[in-house]
């Protein structure tokens, strides 16, 4: 038997003892196992973006009339496009 696998044993039956030993414990694990329950449905859910479109969330300015509608215009070279055309024509 490895020194670790005792030490874990002793480590989970010590965090068990301190977890139940009072009389709020069932509450306490009750609370945990509601915000286990409740962090797995937020990150299963299909309604929840994976990856959160933070572009009208608090930080973003509003646009205002000095703001080109078209933001790439000021961050993309003159030369560069989004068109299909090939590059080697």
């Amino acid at each position: 038997m490895r020194w670790q696998t005792v030490f874990s044993g002793i480590l989970g039956l010590a965090l068990l003892e301190a977890v139940t030993s009072s009389n709020k414990a069932a509450g306490r694990v009750g609370e945990l196992f509601d915000g286990i329950a409740s962090a797995l449905s937020h990150a299963l859910s299909p309604a929840v973006p994976a990856i959160p479109d933070l572009r009208t969330k608090g930080g973003a300015a509003a646009p205002t009339s000095d703001t080109p509608s078209d933001p790439s215009s000021k961050t993309m070279p003159a030369d560069w496009s989004t068109s299909a055309k090939s590059i080697y024509v």
